[in-house]
This record gives structure tokens, sequence and C-alpha cells, in this order.
């Protein structure tokens, strides 16, 4: 048994006896799953492949760039759950896996100074603040991109806050649509966070994504509106650190990778 599939079944032991005695997990660094590690384990990545996290077996949970099945990707969880961080991982992997030219990022966001740091980032094309007029801008180019079948390389549109998309004009509110609905076969991914208090209220919006992921909820009635079958461990998920997603007939917890190597 690897030692990260180890180390995963103890924690989540300790996080559901936390979870029973109504404490939250304290301090704000854990030992999770390396990235050099997970490599070792599989070898080479398949082209086209992104990382955005390693599986309580040591292994890489990829997406597959030419697979348009999948469709957008939503990240949701309490504040503080790691979805801002998972976006940054996610960037961070793709810098040591991909080759230059292979796939390009543009950061939407309410908070820019939040990604201040990865400005300089592999494969960034650049951040742009959601609810100023370069945010429609921007969602107008990639839904004429997605229109035209014009990007030979896929590109990944990470929009952190769905919720910006409500203070938007009815035009760009359009294109992200069109973008949801059409992106993904056309190489154009938007891969989405949103707060679970806040995805509660906009059902319309979350019924364009079939693939989600999920951070750290601590409200039952919240997660189980967001989930759409039961047994999601979303209680005794790690915040900042640890996801789940739904993996044909089960729940299966993934951690961000260790940023090392």
């Amino acid at each position: 048994m690897p030692e990260a599939h180890e180390f995963s079944l103890m924690l989540s032991a300790f996080r559901q006896v936390q979870a029973e005695l109504g404490t939250l997990p304290a301090g704000t660094e854990a030992l999770f799953p390396q990235l050099a590690d997970a490599l070792r384990a599989v070898g080479r990545l398949p082209r086209n492949a992104l990382l955005f996290g390693i599986g309580a077996d040591g292994l890489p949970l990829l997406l597959h760039l030419r697979d348009p099945r999948p469709g957008p990707i939503l990240i949701t969880g309490d504040r503080h759950s790691g979805k801002t961080a998972l976006l940054k991982a996610m960037l961070w992997a793709a810098g040591r896996l991909n080759p230059p030219g292979s796939l390009h990022f543009a950061v939407l966001t309410a908070a820019p100074e939040e990604w201040e740091q990865v400005h300089a980032a592999e494969h960034l094309a650049g951040i742009w603040p959601a609810e100023e007029p370069e945010a429609d801008a921007l969602l107008y180019e990639l839904a004429w991109r997605t229109h035209t079948r014009q990007p030979e390389a896929p590109i990944l549109l990470l929009f952190d806050r769905l919720e910006t998309i409500l203070n938007m004009d009815s035009a760009t509110q359009e294109n992200l649509r069109y973008l949801l609905l059409n992106g993904p076969a056309a190489g154009v991914w938007p891969v989405v966070t949103i707060n679970a208090e806040k995805a509660v209220s906009l059902p319309d919006w979350l019924a364009y994504f079939r693939t989600r992921i999920y951070g750290r909820i601590t409200h039952p009635a919240t997660g189980e509106e967001l989930t759409p079958v039961p047994g999601a461990p979303l209680l005794g998920l790690y915040p900042g650190f640890q996801f789940c997603i739904r993996e044909k007939s089960r729940w299966l917890p993934f951690w961000l990778p260790g940023m090392v190597g």
C-alpha cells in the first residue's frame, strides 16, 4: 500500500472523529501527497492531460483536454475550503508537466490581488478583473473562439467566483452560457468556483455543470442540495487541501498536489 494511501486513510479517520466531535481542523499546514511522488508512481502523463489532484492511492487525477465529455467543471465548498487554491494548483502543475504552448490559462476573478504571485506563471495568458469591461471582452473573445473552433491549443478559463456573473450585462452572461454549453468540444474549458452558500441560490447556472468538485461543506442541508447522490464525505474533508469528486458509483477524495519537485 502506498504511503500516501496510508496517510490519507489515517487522516480521514481522524477528520471523521473531529466531525463527530464538532471540531474544525486546526492549523494551516498539512502533509499531503507530493507531485513528484505521484509522477514516480505513474510515469509520464498522457499528452493533453491536466493534473488537478492526487487520489488516496497516490495516483494523479487527470482532466483529458481532448475529451469534451466531462464538460465545464464546477468547484464549490465553504469559504476557505481551498477553491482558489485548487485553481492555482492546476496552473502550477501545468507549468511543470505540460510543454510551453501546449495549453493556455485565462484567469477571471473578483479578487485579482489574490493572483499576484502567479503573474509570471507558465501558460498564463493573463488575469482579468471580474465586473470590469475587460471581463466582458474576455468572455466575448472566448465565445468567438469557441464558435469558430479557432484554438489549436486548449484554453482553460479559470473563473473564480461565479456569482459575479450576475453583475455583468446580459450579452456577457450569454457568452458565458455559450462557453459552458460548447466550450470543451472546441478546446475551451471553463473551470468555475463558487461558495456553497451562494451556489444554492443559482440553480439555473449550476445546471450547466455535470462535473462537480467539492471542498469541505459544513452545513448538511447545503451539502445535500449540491450533491447529486448521498454519501459525499464533505464534512471530513481537510479545508484548503482536500476535495472529492463523484467517479462512477463512488465518491473519490483527493488532495491538492504538494508543490515540491
